[in-house]
């Protein structure tokens, strides 16, 4: 946050606003990552590992585990996935798990070396959270986001509008790096590549 405008003091009162329209946008793209990375799991493969990921209200940005780059077909697959979750219009279930039953579930998705609290806040896009933990061994899972976040996210995936891939490049040795737009910026991308094709 910024301070518009006084100075802040302890025990001062302050009037707090969040800006609703930078918000949307983040919650619009970091719901979307979270699509990302499932339709990556399914494209390049189970050790499709997050390594970071940048969520801004602009754009979105997921690195992940991968051995060679996506081919142009496969990048198309991931883009697809993703807008199909959204035009689904899948539910998006948040809720503090204890950790242990939380780590019960077999498709959770976590990134690599980091420390979660306990109880965990557990993101599942498209299943109630009380549906993973009564059956957490389950195959219909693997079609599904189910991941520990702390961040802001939309109610139903149709709110994310559109989604576009970008740009995707090599990070490090064994790290690949996608940049995505969700909602006007998407559209917006989309309209000019077609204008560009003509």
């Amino acid at each position: 946050g910024s301070v518009e405008e006084g100075r802040i003091e302890i025990n001062a009162g302050v009037e707090c606003y969040v800006d609703a329209e930078r918000r949307d946008d983040i919650r619009r793209n970091h719901t979307a990552t979270h699509l990302l990375n499932l339709a990556l799991r399914e494209v390049a493969g189970p050790e499709s590992d997050q390594r970071g990921s940048m969520v801004a209200a602009e754009r979105l940005r997921f690195d992940y585990a991968a051995n060679r780059p996506l081919t142009p077909d496969e990048l198309v697959r991931v883009e697809q996935l993703v807008r199909t979750g959204i035009e689904e219009g899948l539910a998006v279930h948040v809720e503090l798990v204890p950790l242990d039953r939380a780590k019960s579930v077999d498709t959770v998705r976590a990134v690599f070396g980091e420390q979660y609290p306990d109880p965990v806040r557990m993101v599942s896009i498209g299943t109630p959270i009380d549906d993973l933990l009564s059956r957490p061994v389950d195959a219909a899972w693997m079609r599904r986001s189910v991941e520990f976040c702390g961040g802001t996210h939309l109610e139903n995936t149709s709110e994310a509008g559109e989604f576009v891939l970008v740009s995707e490049q090599g990070l490090a040795a064994g790290v690949r790096r996608v940049t995505a737009l969700t909602g006007a910026a998407a559209r917006s991308a989309r309209s000019e590549a077609a204008a560009l094709e003509k």
